[in-house]
């Protein structure tokens, strides 16, 4: 059970004591918050209908680049769903779009007679997009006995949720060999596509082995092949490719699984950051060379394979291979390399590895390298198959020659030109060492938890802090600045889902959570936010009190958190349409914290709070999204990249039409509120034409467009059954059930049913 100082925020809303105060905001979207309240500027919305099938919304999925959509899950059944799909309480897939005069809902979830085992998988970075691997068939039992073919299906969410709109991706049907198969079963793990859903990957976890069969010849007595679906967009012919090929089009080792990006790492994280580029035509992925280590290829345009991590020039202390040699010759008695990410077009990729693969590499522990892929001076502007490994860079190279003993990388860059790791080497010049000392800013020690970036521009690693390994520890270094004995650091390079994140295309900013001590206006002993500007070399304390209250957030009895982003992965994971807690210019960052750091907290339950630089200022200013003063604790805060919208689900009535007590999703949007819908003209006789005498009250503007109950719903008078109480019973056993499912399928939430497969990959291999 986790403690209220390391617990993550994953809690709900109560209602609001002073409704009045807040609907007066919500109205007069011209006037500021009040202070201490609601950030400067920002005004409630509410995203979710009022009428909800007798049940909440939550469970943010996916919110778009301006905030003009938002993704999210409830257990009922509203807003057009076909009837039925909640018989069971699972959550079912919406989207709200915002409108002139308010939000609208349309449900996500494949109807019924398209496919009656349907999940809906991933979704696209404008929320216009969503992906299923589904089972066609007449009925869910016959798709569960039957289940010998599966299909991708995508749906354009602008035209209605109905069969004639949802596509079969390429128009394959997705069948075993059945000559091959000891069982026709076939069960398809998705794994990710490009950002246009052209080019889809998908994983035969029932391959020959574990009761199933190949999709192609090619793939016979392969384990667990990963293959692309061709939609055949921009011209391009559909098909079924197998992706670990070498270039003869054999398969590579059939004695291991073949893995998109990083999958199993003993020392550090996972990660599939960019494992698939955005255009779909550059695939990295890591196999068996000649059956023994791994090491990792890029599969270029289904046509070309490049081994990645090898040594590139006769000086290496390897033999060199040729551009077209796969695998390259000695790769099976090398060191194996780990996948850490790649630039989103594919152009930068970077690996761990203990091996020695240029000259100037003359240390024995894990360095972090960087390998350009690109057209040959011989062939400027060569076509995506022509592209070859360019240039290999030692990013964690010693100046004088010591051990850099990298031991995770935390975030890198998605367009690759920066990169966030940590080693225990001093990596700085005695130059870089002088000019840290003569300002008096701490540097990096031998042994200790440092926290670099290169910078691919100038070539050039700079050292941000040390992190905590424990109590006025870290790694081995005494550090007076890690006061904390109740947690540790290295979940940020260790574990597959962390507290850090970028901003900027170029990943100017860093976002992380800490324990360390790194600004001297940070005294407590709690995990705290930062915010590291690589340009300006500026490293900033996001989780202040506001105005300084609360001894400006150094009371050490709670941390500051923010939410848990993965490495990459589907689309939705890629982007982080779910856990962005940063705009892209860096200038807003939205945290959670059950520590009051407003004088409106007082009710002593986890808060989302807003961090905002303006121009000119150094430390940023803090207010209270949230109000402070809900019964149950705020969740799923997530910021738009532009930064106008912070959205969080609540069961406060925070617009006078949310009155059910369930959970719903609102948007705090900066310059948001509706006008009121114009009435209708009346027609009027006498006195009655003169007008009221006295100014009327002000009518209240609703936060988002009302749903009535339709055929296929549940009767106003049965909804109304379910007290408020119950609501948040049943949804809060709805997450945790999510949550559990969650952890069963890679830690991947899914956008509609769970699907009946553990979907975990394996660990056990080198």
């Amino acid at each position: 059970m986790r403690s209220a100082k390391s617990a993550h925020a994953h809690g709900r809303f109560g209602r609001l004591a002073g409704l009045v105060a807040v609907a007066v905001v919500v109205v007069l979207a011209c006037f500021t918050a009040p202070a201490l309240a609601l950030s400067e500027g920002r005004v409630y919305e509410m995203v979710s209908p009022p009428y909800k099938g007798g049940f909440g919304a939550s469970l943010i999925e996916g919110v778009a680049p301006e905030g003009e959509a938002v993704a999210y899950y409830s257990p009922g059944v509203f807003a057009g769903a076909p009837g039925g799909l909640s018989g069971n309480l699972d959550q079912v897939p919406y989207l709200a779009r915002r409108g002139p005069s308010g939000w609208s809902t349309v449900p996500l979830m494949q109807p019924d007679a398209l496919a009656p085992w349907a999940n809906t998988d991933d979704i696209s970075p404008t929320l216009g997009t969503v992906l299923a691997v589904v089972k066609p068939s007449s009925n869910f039992a016959s798709a569960d006995v039957e289940g010998a073919v599966d299909q991708v299906d995508l749906h354009d969410t602008n035209t209605p949720d109905v069969s004639a709109n949802w596509e079969v991706a390429g128009g394959l049907s997705l069948r075993t060999l059945p000559e091959q198969a000891f069982d026709l079963r076939l069960d398809l793990r998705y794994e990710g596509a490009s950002g246009d859903f052209c080019h889809i990957f998908v994983n035969n976890a029932a391959s020959v082995g574990n009761g199933g069969g190949p999709l192609l010849e090619q793939a016979v007595g392969t384990v667990a092949p990963v293959y692309e679906v061709n939609r055949g967009c921009d011209g391009e012919p559909s098909g079924l490719h197998l992706v670990a090929l070498d270039n003869a089009g054999h398969p590579f080792s059939k004695s291991c699984e073949i893995e998109l990006g990083e999958t199993f790492n003993p020392i550090a994280a996972q990660s599939e950051f960019n494992a698939i580029a955005d255009d779909g035509k550059a695939v990295f992925f890591r196999a068996c060379a000649e059956g023994k280590t791994r090491q990792i290829f890029v599969r270029l345009n289904a046509a070309k394979t490049l081994e990645v991590s090898k040594p590139l020039s006769p000086g290496s202390p390897s033999e060199a291979c040729g551009a077209e040699e796969i695998p390259c010759k000695g790769s099976a008695q090398r060191e194996p390399s780990y996948f850490a990410g790649a630039s989103e077009d594919g152009s930068e990729v970077f690996f761990t590895t203990t091996a020695s693969l240029l000259a100037g590499d003359r240390d024995t522990g894990s360095d972090l390298y960087m390998a350009t892929i690109g057209c040959p001076l011989a062939a400027p502007g060569c076509d995506v198959a022509g592209r070859q490994v360019t240039s290999l860079t030692q990013v964690s190279h010693d100046p004088s020659g010591g051990e850099a003993a990298v031991q995770g990388v935390v975030r890198i860059a998605p367009d690759g030109s920066r990169a966030y790791f940590v080693a225990h080497g001093d990596l700085l010049t005695v130059a870089a060492q002088e000019a840290l000392e003569s300002e008096q800013h701490a540097v990096p020690h031998v042994g200790a938890e440092n926290l670099y970036v290169y910078d691919g521009g100038s070539g050039e690693v700079a050292f941000i802090g040390e992190l905590c390994s424990g109590a006025e520890l870290s790694g081995t270094v005494g550090d007076v600045q890690c006061p904390s004995a109740s947690g540790e650091d290295g979940s940020l390079w260790k574990e597959e889902q962390i507290e850090a994140q970028t901003a900027g295309t170029d990943g100017r900013y860093l976002l992380f959570s800490t324990y360390a001590q790194l600004s001297p206006n940070d005294t407590d002993a709690a995990r705290d936010i930062y915010r590291y500007d690589a340009q300006a070399g500026v490293l900033n304390r996001v989780s202040l009190g506001e105005a300084g209250y609360d001894a400006n957030g150094n009371n050490s009895e709670f941390d500051a958190t923010i939410r848990r982003s993965h490495a990459g992965g589907t689309v939705e994971y890629q982007d982080r349409l779910n856990s962005r807690e940063i705009s892209e210019d860096g200038s807003r960052v939205i945290f959670e914290s059950q520590e009051p750091l407003s004088p409106s907290a007082t009710n002593h339950l986890e808060n989302a709070y807003e961090w905002y630089l303006r121009p000119g200022e150094g430390e940023g200013e803090v207010s209270l999204i949230s109000t402070g003063s809900a019964a149950e604790p705020v969740e799923d805060a997530v910021i738009s990249p532009s930064g106008r919208d912070v959205f969080f689900v609540t069961t406060q009535g925070l617009v006078p039409q949310d009155t059910d007590g369930a959970p719903d999703v609102y948007d705090a949007r900066l310059g948001g509120g509706f006008r009121p819908a114009p009435s209708a003209p009346q027609p009027c006789a006498g006195d009655a034409c003169q007008g009221p005498l006295t100014n009327p009250a002000p009518l209240l503007v609703p936060g988002s467009v009302s749903q009535e109950p339709g055929e296929n719903l549940p009767a106003p008078g049965e909804a109304a059954t379910t007290t408020p109480k119950q609501k948040r019973k049943v949804t809060k056993q709805k997450r945790v059930r999510a949550r559990k499912r969650s952890k069963h399928t890679g830690g991947k939430h899914k956008l509609g049913h769970a699907r009946s497969v553990n979907t975990t990959k394996r660990r056990g291999r080198r």
